[in-house]
């Protein structure tokens, strides 16, 4: 036995909404014809509201109350927000339904009359037959099966492609939450690409890359009304990626998705044939075709059905002798229409291969479309560019970037080493390192070698950042630098002195321009204090501005580390001293501590120190 449980989502923005669609799938549920209703909102969205929360409780609904996405994506100018607001409610309701259950997805307000459409759909004894059912039935075995059953929605639309209304739908759990995508979306589709068609278009952009290419290539928006004047008008010649779309689109509708009507059917009048593919962009057929500002809207199944079943030829009718006299039957009407019969054919045949990405003679197509204003006087098409041509084969600028601070011949024998070498970030760290090269060109040596891990390279561009030998760019990028490899050794519990360096360094930057504290630099810092000063950072944070205190801090935290046991310790500790507070006394202390076995680590401090960078 089936079982079918509403999901109503949103905000509670009007309570007499709210209340007419729980009351009447409380109703619903009393009759059992349905088995139980969730209600997904938002923390706090009952607050103001008076009892209503207790009433839902009294009733036996289940509330789920989700934090809000602000945090996350409240400040982000991208078009999947309102999207991941809704499929969020939408998951946390689906975590909660059973698994095998009929989801009726419906909102807290203007869903009343489609809720109570697919609540008339239940009392058919299959209201959402199996894909594989509807592909055997439709004859279209050759399209990829995304879902197992058909999805019910409204207002299937030409023009803005796998656009429904998303205020009410019904499909199994199982596929509904196919639906539910977090990628993010706006590195997929910069398109505009609203709610109603991302909720849809997920399930299908990989299978069907056509589909995807339509809204890369198309900007559908000016097609619109156009397409609506231009139809109207006596068009019907469309270019040929155009009639393959719509072939693969149609065919996707007709398995996964079963059409209902919004409208009265008694106000709907009948289908009559042919339907020519110029019909689909304007209003028509009874109502069953309807535009408007958002395109055109098929009002029922029966339109894209009867639109499917047509031939490109009249209907031979087959008479025996004995029916020789009595009236002839009326042969169905063919189409004719060159894009017609096209999308037809392409139906007919549907394949992978129909679901294939633009080509580029397509593409080339599009553009002569592009350029007749009959079809469309806006800028339609994205990709307006033209074809790149053979270039010259002269190389008439070196492009070798200059290093600053030495002489063209070093520059010459520098860029031939860089040619030949697989690793050029190690190079310039090794001709910085062995070169002594002044801190105002230092950062182009390092920044490379920096943004590899080099923890040498990173300390260094980082005292020069403290002491303000960089531009703007390169301060946002070391303090990017720095906070990433810093945050990655802290997560895998990694510390030793040149990452501990570079970690304060950074701090007393922001300290010392008086900005505000990363969460991370915090966590950094506090993670160098547990490593080498156990419990002694809520100190040091007090007293970070006042120089004399930290002097005093450091003198007594390496006086307390002394003894040949604990030279290692006390040598840390004078590193963190020195890179705190840039004070000589440490250098003279940290000096004697070299051995000569770590070139790289030593020459990182006398460099500091010869260019009193600390």
């Amino acid at each position: 036995m089936r079982t079918v449980w509403a999901m109503v989502c949103g905000t509670i923005r009007d309570q007499v909404d709210f209340s007419l669609i729980m009351d009447y799938l409380l109703r619903c549920r009393e009759k059992g014809i349905i088995q139980g209703i969730v209600v997904s909102t938002w923390v706090h969205e009952f607050d103001g509201l008076g009892d209503l929360q207790m009433h839902l409780a009294l009733n036996n609904v289940d509330v789920i109350q989700s934090p809000t996405n602000e945090g996350l994506v409240g400040n982000m100018q991208a078009n999947s927000v309102n999207y991941w607001r809704q499929a969020k409610q939408m998951q946390a309701a689906l975590d909660r339904i059973p698994p095998e259950a009929i989801v009726l997805k419906t909102r807290t307000d203007r869903a009343l009359p489609a809720t109570k459409k697919l609540i008339a759909m239940l009392a058919e004894p299959d209201p959402l037959p199996l894909v594989s059912d509807r592909a055997q039935a439709t004859g279209i075995t050759q399209l990829p099966r995304v879902f197992d059953h058909q999805i019910a929605i409204f207002k299937a639309r030409t023009g803005r492609i796998l656009q429904f209304t998303d205020f009410a739908f019904m499909g199994y759990s199982r596929d509904v939450r196919k639906l539910v995508n977090f990628d993010i979306s706006d590195f997929t589709f910069t398109r505009g690409l609203v709610a109603n068609i991302q909720f849809f278009i997920y399930p299908f952009i990989r299978d069907y890359p056509v589909i995807r290419d339509y809204y890369r290539v198309i900007d559908f928006y000016p097609l619109l009304a156009d397409l609506k004047t231009y139809t109207t008008n006596g068009g019907t010649a469309f270019p040929k990626f155009f009639e393959r779309v719509y072939a693969a689109y149609f065919g996707l509708l007709a398995l996964h998705f079963r059409i209902g009507s919004l409208p009265d059917p008694t106000k709907l009048g009948p289908v009559t044939l042919p339907i020519e593919f110029a019909d689909l962009f304007h209003s028509g057929q009874g109502k069953h075709l309807v535009h408007d500002a958002l395109g055109v809207t098929l009002n029922s199944q029966e339109i894209l059905t009867a639109f499917m079943s047509q031939t490109v030829a009249p209907t031979p009718v087959n008479r025996h002798w004995w029916q020789r006299k009595s009236a002839q039957p009326t042969p169905q009407p063919a189409v004719q229409d060159a894009a017609t019969k096209h999308v037809l054919a392409a139906m007919a045949a549907l394949s992978p291969a129909t679901l294939d990405r633009i080509t580029d003679a397509e593409l080339a197509e599009l553009k002569t479309f592009a350029a007749n204003r009959k079809f469309s006087s806006h800028a339609w098409l994205r990709i307006q560019q033209g074809d790149l041509q053979p270039q010259s084969p002269t190389y008439t600028q070196s492009l070798r970037y200059q290093l600053p601070g030495i002489s063209a011949a070093d520059q010459d024998a520098l860029w031939q080493q860089l040619a030949e070498s697989t690793s050029a970030n190690r190079v310039l760290y090794r001709y910085w390192r062995d070169h002594n090269i002044a801190p105002e060109n230092a950062a182009a040596y390092l920044m490379s070698s920096a943004r590899t891990d080099n923890r040498f390279s990173i300390l260094t561009v980082t005292r020069l950042l403290r002491q303000g030998f960089l531009d703007g760019p390169t301060t946002a990028e070391v303090l990017r630098i720095n906070d990433f490899f810093a945050s990655f050794h802290v997560r895998h519990g990694r510390m030793n002195a040149e990452i501990a360096a570079y970690c304060l360094a950074r701090y007393l930057y922001l300290v010392e321009h008086h900005q505000q504290i990363p969460a991370t630099a915090t966590a950094q810092v506090k993670f160098v204090f547990k490593r080498f000063l156990p419990g002694k950072f809520t100190e040091f944070q007090a007293i970070v501005t006042d120089s004399a205190a930290l002097i005093e801090f450091f003198d007594q935290a390496i006086a307390e580390r002394q003894g040949t046991k604990q030279t290692s310790a006390r040598q840390r500790v004078i590193e963190m001293a020195l890179e705190v507070t840039h004070d000589a006394k440490y250098w003279l202390q940290l000096e004697p501590l070299f051995n000569g076995r770590y070139r790289n680590y030593e020459y990182a401090y006398r460099y500091g120190i010869s260019w009193q960078l600390i």
